[in-house]
């Protein structure tokens, strides 16, 4: 939608740049018959590109619902909620069917997880860039994120904030199975 935005206001630019600019020995520019920019390709261009915004702005905040709402809801007795906790410099996990041991969290494949996100020392951001799905640690404080991996496979987890000396090492690994 941004690409689709820009399109039309660079077009715009560039069709009035070049449609009503002043031409050398032509004295001031000439827009219309009376010297003025049509009304009806003013208006076109600003239908088109509100539509555009408006779809984009739609999209946007659809998007947003999705992200903060998992299918059936933070307490979904299916879904696999694992308590998340960063420290310098590791991540563990903590889940009632045991799933996760220091730097490793094992989860089904096709199962919502569910992550309640905190820190016990300083800033961290939990983050899987494969799932793109990215929270902050914050101590004193939880945040909820959910996702859900259609395939099996290893992915890394990163924290994305520097959070001391030992931040490049802060690593840990989800395991779908």
């Amino acid at each position: 939608m941004a690409v689709a935005a820009g399109t039309i206001t660079i077009g715009a630019l560039v069709f009035f740049a070049t449609k009503f600019r002043a031409r050398p020995g032509s004295g001031p520019a000439q827009h219309g018959e009376d010297g003025k920019i049509p009304i009806r390709t003013v208006l076109i261009i600003v239908i088109v590109m509100a539509s555009v915004l408006a779809g984009a702005g739609y999209a946007s905040f659809q998007a947003i619902g999705v992200y903060n709402n998992p299918p059936n809801g933070w307490n979904d007795p299916n879904a696999l909620h694992v308590n998340v906790t960063g420290q310098r410099f590791s991540w563990s996990f903590n889940c009632t069917s045991g799933c996760g041991v220091p730097a490793v969290l094992t989860v089904p494949h096709n199962k919502i997880v569910i992550l309640n996100i905190t820190s016990i020392d300083v800033f961290h951001s939990f983050g899987i860039p494969d799932l793109r799905v990215k929270a902050d640690a914050i101590p004193g404080k939880y945040n909820l994120i959910w996702f859900q991996v259609s395939t099996t496979g290893t992915f890394p987890i990163l924290c994305y904030e520097l959070c001391g000396a030992g931040h490049a090492f802060m690593r840990a690994k989800l395991v779908v199975t």
